[in-house]
């Protein structure tokens, strides 16, 4: 049937213990796991036998697929499993599958089976060292095996091996704070240039101030834009949609002037998780540089509200400009950015925007599931 099994009545997946102790492969025609209940020597092998088929499609899986008894204890692995993990748990002496996990990964993998064995499902990553050596990074996915009483059975871990692809991430992470280390370093080398250039003019000092301040505003929200290491961020702060705002918006803010700025409306607040902070970033930027290039912040005088609610499911941001030229028209072509901020809005952050062209001014409405902004 496929490369590498047998083509006679003897399972690829064999049981890891039987009673406490390892299986020496030798089990009565009743017990044994690659016979159906019944089943006899004699019997013709049938591929097609759902019993068999089902053994040989688990036996065939390239992911390493591990079957956890209704105490914890690990019962079956197919050939990836062995080969990846060896045939037996060295680190466990009862057997137990959350204790062949290192001791950093034992408590989620204990949890992770609980989960599965009430809910049904349950997921989680870590690292756990391979047979022939070195560590491995594997997603989780546990589920619920039941008989068909729906008495709980067990449970069935399939771990998918992500090495490769979290060393892609980590690549990509220190090149992300490199980049990121270098634009400080470029914020605070301009607010240098920019002190000593108004040294000796002091007609400029209160200008080259106010630069100043905008540059250092714009290097504190590129430090809230940076995500975090798994190291880190147990002691980091809850990012929240405010606090993103809030760091967003304050480069382009005038402290204490009439002139161009931004006003908060209703601030309903949502923890921000780091896969939906770069999305929503791009989109606030993208507003805010056609505000100060087309819209309400061209000229002196004119406002930005950015209102917040909680709407249902939803958290609602309603972007309204006012006070600045008047729109006689909607524009006829779209730009990229305007491209680029719907397709972040409807595809990366799962949500909802509408543009309303109003003679006042452009308002904007966004819609973002909770669930969404929270991943």
């Amino acid at each position: 049937m496929t490369q590498g099994i047998d083509r006679v009545r003897t399972s690829n997946v064999v049981p890891i213990r039987t009673n406490g102790t390892p299986s020496s492969g030798t089990m009565s025609g009743s017990h044994r796991p690659d016979l159906p209940p019944g089943g006899t020597e004699d019997d013709a092998y049938d591929h097609w036998d759902p019993w068999n088929l089902g053994r040989e499609l688990i036996s065939a899986s390239q992911d390493c697929i591990e079957v956890i008894d209704d105490l914890g204890h690990l019962r079956l692995r197919n050939p990836m499993a062995r080969r990846m993990l060896g045939d037996d748990i060295a680190d466990a002496g009862d057997g137990s599958w959350s204790m062949s996990w290192p001791s950093g990964v034992r408590e989620v993998a204990s949890d992770a089976l609980a989960v599965a064995a009430t809910v049904g499902t349950a997921r989680f990553d870590g690292w756990r060292a391979a047979a022939q050596g070195g560590t491995v990074y594997w997603d989780v996915v546990l589920s619920r095996i039941v008989d068909v009483d729906g008495r709980l059975v067990g449970v069935m871990a399939v771990s998918r091996d992500m090495t490769q692809l979290r060393r892609i991430e980590d690549g990509h992470d220190l090149r992300g704070r490199e980049l990121s280390h270098r634009l400080k370093n470029l914020f605070a080398l301009v607010n240098g240039l920019v002190t000593l250039s108004a040294r000796n003019l002091p007609a400029v000092q209160s200008y080259a101030g106010t630069l100043r301040d905008r540059f250092t505003a714009m290097s504190r929200a590129l430090e809230y834009l940076q995500i975090p290491q798994a190291d880190e961020r147990s002691s980091r702060p809850q990012q929240t949609l405010q606090g993103l705002l809030g760091a967003l918006l304050r480069p382009y803010d005038e402290a204490g002037g009439a002139g161009r700025r931004f006003v908060h409306g209703a601030m309903d607040d949502v923890p921000v998780g780091d896969g939906s902070v770069t999305g929503l970033a791009l989109v606030i930027h993208e507003l805010a540089t056609n505000a100060i290039k087309h819209g309400a912040l061209s000229g002196n005088g004119g406002t930005v509200t950015v209102d917040c609610r909680r709407v249902g499911g939803d958290m609602r941001i309603a972007w309204t400009e006012r006070g600045g030229p008047r729109i006689e028209s909607p524009p006829r072509n779209e730009g990229f950015g305007s491209k680029l901020t719907e397709r972040t809005v409807r595809g990366q952050l799962s949500g909802t925007i509408s543009h309303h062209w109003d003679a006042e001014g452009l308002r904007v409405v966004i819609a973002l599931p909770w669930a969404s902004l929270a991943s």
